[in-house]
This record gives C-alpha cells, structure tokens and sequence, in this order.
C-alpha cells in the first residue's frame, strides 16, 4: 500500500483549496469538484485514475531534470572536480527488467574506481514500483544502484542514499 506523509497531503488540500492544483485533461481542480481527496490519496492501487493525476503532477518530460534532479547534479559536479567520479550522464541508459518494463536510472556514473553507478534521485516518497523496479535491475545487472533523497534544511541538508544490492 503507499502511504503518503501528512504534509502531502495537506500540500494537495491546500492546492486543491487555492485552486493551483492541475489535473490532467482540466484547467484547475475546484475544492467543490473533488470531495473525496483523503480517499483519492489514500488509494492502495498505483493504477488508479487518481493516483495516475497525482503522479503526473510531478513528472518531467523525458531529458528534464526536476529540482531535486537538478540540485543533485550540481552535487555530482562537485564530486566530480574533487575527483570522486569521473563521468555522470542523466538518464543515460534505459535498462529492460522484462517484457514491456523498463526502468530508467535519474543518474548513471563511472566512478574513480572504474565502478560504474545508477543512482535513483527521489523526493519525498517512493510508489511501490519504483522501489520494486530498482530491486529487480540491481539484481539483474552489474552496476551499483543507489537511491538518493536529498535530507531537510532542519537536518542538516545533504543527500541521505540507500544502497541496493
């Protein structure tokens, strides 16, 4: 089941309220036209058409870099001018885990060590497939693959990474 952090959801009620929540295929979404939002964000089934509007709130275009993304490449070029990692790409390669499903890594890296790396970049939660997904390709495939989220102000900041073998 996902399960998604308090804050998340009263960000949606709070945009839902305000009227700067879009929803696929309308303009904006009223709070009188959505009664049920608790129940729609609650939703166990990842394939629901709810679950599938909240989602593509977030989603980039194929190439694009989110902020997360893109402050976590800022980290990388860090490593990199201290030498760290040698080369980074974002979404360099698109790994097949089975018919008709694939996974692409945010970040593919050779290390200094010659180790080559997929690191997932994530914001605050993960669906249930994304974490299956990484799980199946780190025990098909030869790379590292880690899971990167980047950690509260009020924690310190950095990146927090869980490592996937």
């Amino acid at each position: 089941m996902i399960a998604f952090s308090p804050s998340f959801k009263k960000s949606i009620e709070e945009r839902i309220k305000n009227g700067t929540l879009k929803v696929a295929g309308q303009n904006s979404v009223s709070l009188a036209s959505i009664k049920s939002v608790p129940a729609a964000i609650n939703k166990s089934s990842a394939g629901s058409e709810s679950m599938r509007n909240l989602q593509a709130l977030g989603r980039m275009k194929t190439g694009r870099m989110n902020k997360t993304e893109a402050a976590y490449s800022q980290y990388l070029e860090a490593l990199k001018a201290c030498g760290e990692i040698v080369w980074w790409k974002f979404e360099a390669i698109k790994l097949r885990l089975a018919d008709n499903t694939f996974y692409t890594p945010d970040f593919f890296l050779l290390m200094a060590n010659g180790q080559l790396e997929c690191r997932e970049v994530k914001g605050g939660y993960w669906t249930d497939d994304a974490r299956v997904k990484i799980k199946v390709a780190a025990g098909l495939f030869p790379f590292r693959f880690v899971a990167v989220q980047k950690k509260p102000n009020k924690q310190g900041g950095g990146w927090k990474t869980e490592v996937f073998e």
